[in-house]
């Protein structure tokens, strides 16, 4: 009796300690940890950053079509009123009201850059289809169907992006904005599956643009796709 007594005595002990033991050992399970979310002003940074990137590579359009009419003896486009030979009358400046149209369509055609950038895009074609409205053979024209393209080939409308790039490639052939139109429009036929017309226009872009950054382009996409 006295043996038993003493087991029983000897289990509760050891179950106590054991009990203890658990008691005192660290938790492997990592407290929960409060969900994590993105801060508006990184958010506003991140906007703010695609819009600037997208401005400098349109800048970057501008120049590379200015060097390569330059390279091929073409005359740049006049940035002011032209001025008077010698000893003739002085020309007459172009009206204000003039001055202040063409100020107007690059502001317009500032903020639907932006709203590019904040992809927004049924807001941005609606942006970039006045200015094109405003001055339809002016600087900005390819520049404004371009991005036109851009909105539908974002939204996964291939057609209507297709549609957008073929104007500006044939509308505005020598302006700075055919070399990407032409790449897009391959890149959008061979994400529509069509792989022989997007070979096709990479091809010509290769031709057409030689030097241009979207004929790199082009070669490397010609390598990729497969039949």
């Amino acid at each position: 009796m006295r043996r038993g007594a003493a087991v029983i005595i000897l289990c509760i002990a050891a179950g106590c300690r054991s009990s203890q033991t658990a008691n005192d050992e660290p938790s492997t399970v990592p407290p929960p940890q409060p969900a994590s979310s993105t801060s508006p002003t990184v958010d506003a940074q991140l906007a703010n950053l695609q819009t600037s990137l997208t401005e400098l590579l349109d800048r970057l359009d501008v120049l590379n079509a200015r060097i390569t009419r330059l390279e091929s003896g073409a005359p740049l486009p006049s940035a002011g009123p032209p001025t008077a030979p010698p000893g003739a009358a002085a020309p007459h400046s172009p009206p204000r009201a003039a001055a202040l149209h063409t100020a107007d369509i690059a502001e317009s055609y500032r903020r639907a850059i932006v709203l590019i950038g904040q992809a927004k895009y049924a807001e941005a074609r609606a942006a970039f289809q006045k200015v094109f409205d405003a001055e339809p053979a002016g600087q900005l024209a390819d520049n404004a169907l371009f991005w036109i393209g851009e909105t539908y080939f974002a939204a996964g409308d291939y057609p209507n992006a297709m549609r957008y790039y073929e104007r500006v490639t044939k509308e505005f052939a020598e302006e700075n904005k055919a070399p990407d139109a032409m790449f897009k429009l391959g890149v959008a036929y061979a994400k529509s599956g069509d792989l022989a017309m997007a070979r096709r226009a990479f091809d010509e872009c290769i031709a057409k643009y030689p030097y241009s950054s979207s004929a790199a382009a082009a070669k490397v996409e010609l390598k990729r796709i497969k039949y």
